[in-house]
């Protein structure tokens, strides 16, 4: 798989697993508030105008921690996995290079 394939295939799984986690976390904290605001305000139904925007709110803001900080992870791993990458295939170059070294000293050798 090429450069581009890797990036893109990276950049898709993180973008699903961002706002998977928004979104899950983003009903969580919504349904907290209105479980508080129902508990709280005597098992009123349904609950007022003002308790329905806080929970949206709420709910969009602990998402969007959720997905920065899966983000966060995200691009860590992606990193992680360059390095990994970068270093097979410069050991992989190096090992060329001390065979072509090799070579040329036994040619020189055999010159001399």
């Amino acid at each position: 798989m090429g450069v581009v394939g890797h990036l893109l295939g990276g950049l898709r799984r993180a973008i699903g697993r961002i706002l998977l986690w928004f979104l899950i976390f983003g009903l969580i904290g919504a349904a907290v508030v209105e479980v508080v605001a129902f508990v709280e305000g005597g098992n009123k139904l349904p609950p007022g105008l003002f308790t329905n925007i806080t929970a949206a709110v709420v709910g969009i803001v602990v998402g969007y921690a959720a997905g920065l900080t899966v983000l966060v992870a995200e691009v860590i791993r992606f990193l992680a996995e360059a390095v990994r990458d970068a270093q097979k295939n410069l050991e992989g170059d190096l090992g060329t290079l001390g065979n072509v070294a090799g070579n040329v000293a036994q040619a020189i050798e055999k010159r001399l």
